[in-house]
């Protein structure tokens, strides 16, 4: 038995999901994609400042930063992604990691979805919360557009000079 009242509900809580990503997608062009455009710049003056000090010629483009020191070089590249741009790091084809500048989503929970009327539905009732929930957590974070540095052993960093030091001590 399936009860209309709770696929009304599904019905308004995917309406609810479906404007909260419009919003986001708006949010996305104004707001997020810019921030990490000077989030990428910053991090590549970073690495170019610091890597001049330590001796290295370095040659900066805008999607790519070589720093030669002898023989040796290190290759810093960058592909973007829909809301993150990841950087390749690459030392003298000894070591390569990959670092994401990305959106700091902050996983909370928000107010469920109440039903009185178990029957069919319940399961992607609660299916539908889980998303709804999802698509809140993306929107405050579209709206705050904090970012973090992410590496590929999951080590966050919070600005472009603690990258840097990680990765060039």
């Amino acid at each position: 038995m399936y009860s209309l009242s709770n696929f009304k509900l599904l019905v308004e809580k995917q309406k609810e999901i479906d404007a909260i990503y419009q919003q986001c997608d708006e949010l996305k062009k104004t707001t997020v994609t810019p921030k990490i455009s000077e989030e990428v710049d910053r991090f590549y003056t970073c690495c170019k400042t610091h890597l001049e000090q330590q001796g290295f010629k370095v040659t900066l483009s805008s999607s790519k930063l070589i720093a030669e020191y002898k023989e040796a070089f290190i290759n810093i590249d960058k592909h973007s992604k829909d809301i993150e741009e990841c950087i390749f790091i690459n030392l003298n084809n000894y070591v390569e990691d990959q670092l994401s500048i990305m959106l700091d989503i902050e996983y909370q929970q928000f107010e469920q979805i109440i039903t009185y009327n178990l029957d069919g539905f319940s399961t992607v009732i609660e299916q539908v919360n889980e998303k709804l929930n999802q698509a809140k957590n993306f929107q405050d974070a579209c709206k705050a557009a904090k970012l973090i540095y992410k590496n590929n052993q999951n080590d966050i960093f919070h600005s472009a000079d603690e990258a840097v030091n990680y990765y060039f001590k």
